[in-house]
């Protein structure tokens, strides 16, 4: 890649804008604009072919998690017929290429067929009593982390994709099973409770002396607020739900404990009982117009209260995906991602005796790399946290990082609210 810093400039905005545009849609979508984009000669105007690979490759792949790994092993099975567009018998064959790859990175390899002889042998021994399996212990595979996009991070390395699993996170999550149980409803309200503080964790903002009010999420001490409404307004309400109910049910909870439920959370989002109750409550707190809510319907007054006692910005109904995904999110990419952006600023701000100087913009570059790999609005507040922890970061930087997101003002509004809206209130 060009070390033309203007070059670097532009294939950066070139992948936000892509990244942007791509985010809501489907894999067959996007394997066409694939397509067409390394078919179109004014692409190698601001990036080379294998740019361009590595970048679609990433898309692909977090269009694949959102679809979800049943319907990724689903389509391998059937060759990717629904995720591949219409095309010459030659194009859908370069594309099904290009989705086996992802997806091996994502699933492993798919399992080889058996034989006829593997068939039959297979069905003589099914046959006979069946027998107790011993439990086994089965450790997670490590996860290796997908490429970094832009500009300082292409290198050789970036040819090999490897994309981090869903959810990943979840299940590493210290569960305290020392407590003793009680009873479903605890155990579930806790959990969740647990995993919410945990997460908020990565965010806080502590020890600060810059005045600007900060959004919610990473005040400290919204953690407690917004635990209070859970308890009080949303977990209680998903558990008189029959499939919550009947989950209760099912397991011997006393035995499995809070890790059980993580599992159940992790496992995607078709037929899951408690993200589809979890959503459902958190959907009824949108006011109608001209209908008063009840108050235990209604937490946006109790999250105003708390941030006019604490002095951060409140959460409101525009912020409603936010408190929704809170239980979706990844605990541990999330605190390895503040971690390399903790380094560097250190690197290029304040390196020691032992370190090189990283150079010019490579902590731009790295937020930028984790705000397309991470969900919605987790990058753009690190961005914030970090002006906050940083004290080389000032409103200068926040301005010209608020510009990567977008060439308009209401382009990056839309692809970087809480950024745009924070640089656009700075006082320095």
């Amino acid at each position: 890649m060009s070390n033309n810093p203007q070059d670097n400039k532009t294939f950066e905005a070139k992948v936000a804008n892509l990244i942007a545009a791509t985010r809501h849609l489907d894999v067959a979508q996007i394997m066409l604009l694939r397509r067409l984009t390394m078919a179109d000669p004014e692409s190698r105007r601001w990036a080379s072919e294998r740019q361009l690979v590595v970048v679609f490759s990433v898309i692909v792949a977090k269009a694949m998690e959102r679809a979800g790994m049943d319907a990724l092993r689903e389509a391998r099975s059937k060759n990717f017929a629904t995720m591949v567009p219409a095309g010459t018998e030659i194009q859908r064959q370069a594309d099904i290429q290009v989705l086996s790859e992802v997806a091996t990175q994502m699933l492993g390899n798919p399992q080889a067929p058996m034989s006829e002889h593997e068939a039959a042998l297979d069905k003589l021994l099914s046959i006979g009593p069946a027998q107790a399996r011993e439990r086994t212990t089965r450790t997670a595979s490590p996860i290796k982390e997908p490429p970094p996009l832009f500009a300082a991070q292409l290198g050789a390395d970036s040819e090999r994709l490897i994309m981090p699993a869903k959810m990943r996170g979840l299940t590493d999550m210290e569960v305290d099973d020392d407590k003793p149980f009680t009873d479903f409803p605890t155990l579930f309200d806790d959990t969740i409770c647990a995993f919410s503080r945990k997460l908020l964790s990565i965010f806080q903002v502590r020890n600060t002396d810059r005045p600007e009010r900060m959004p919610f999420i990473l005040a400290p001490q919204f953690a407690a607020c917004y635990e209070d409404v859970l308890r009080r307004m949303v977990l209680p309400a998903m558990r008189t739900s029959r499939h919550i109910q009947q989950m209760g049910m099912n397991y011997n909870w006393a035995e499995v404990g809070g890790a059980k439920l993580l599992d159940i959370i992790q496992s995607g989002e078709v037929n899951n009982p408690v993200l589809h109750n979890w959503d459902t409550r958190w959907a009824g707190f949108r006011q109608v117009k001209g209908k008063k809510p009840k108050p235990e319907e209604n937490p946006w007054p109790l999250f105003r209260e708390d941030a006019t006692r604490s002095n951060y910005k409140p959460p409101d109904e525009d912020d409603l995906g936010v408190l929704q995904d809170l239980i979706r999110f990844e605990i541990e990419s999330f605190a390895k991602a503040w971690r390399e952006i903790g380094q560097l600023y250190e690197q290029e701000f304040t390196p020691n005796a032992r370190q090189e100087q990283a150079r010019e913009g490579a902590l731009r570059d790295g937020m930028m790399k984790w705000a397309s790999k991470l969900p919605d609005h987790v990058g753009e507040l690190f961005a914030i946290k970090a002006y906050y922890m940083f004290p080389r970061i000032d409103g200068q930087f926040i301005r010209r990082l608020v510009n990567n997101f977008g060439r308009s003002d209401n382009e990056r509004r839309r692809n970087a609210p809480f950024l745009a809206d924070f640089a656009q209130n700075l006082m320095d």
